[in-house]
């Protein structure tokens, strides 16, 4: 019960939100575009759905298979993993949106429209 907790109300309502918005403090737009990419990011690019296929059975294997002493380092290195993932889904918006930022004028100079 506590991983179908953590995987469905936790992460879900509270982890990953946050870190949309720590982003957006870091880059400097608004909680409402970055609620706005977590969502896109959940509908467009699978997000939850890539979340629950890594940490649901990773979870699992922690609390009954892996050593109580090895855990730590598991989900370390598993956590390793995930934030390559998370990085490349999070900065797919960032791509789109610098795409429609500029035009290339002749493949080296960037006319930026506006």
């Amino acid at each position: 019960t506590k991983v179908i907790f953590d995987c469905l109300i936790q992460t879900t309502l509270v982890t990953l939100p946050v870190a949309y918005l720590t982003k957006a403090l870091i880059y400097r737009y608004s909680f409402e575009e970055a609620f706005r990419r977590y969502i896109s990011d959940i509908q467009e690019h699978g997000l939850l759905i890539k979340y629950y296929s890594l940490w649901f059975p990773v979870n699992c294997l922690t609390f009954s298979v892996i050593p109580e002493h090895y855990r730590v380092t598991w989900i370390a290195l598993v956590s390793f993993f995930w934030l390559m993932i998370l990085s490349s889904i999070s900065s797919k918006q960032d791509l789109v949106d610098n795409e429609n930022e500029c035009t290339l004028i002749d493949a080296q100079t960037c006319k930026i429209d506006g």
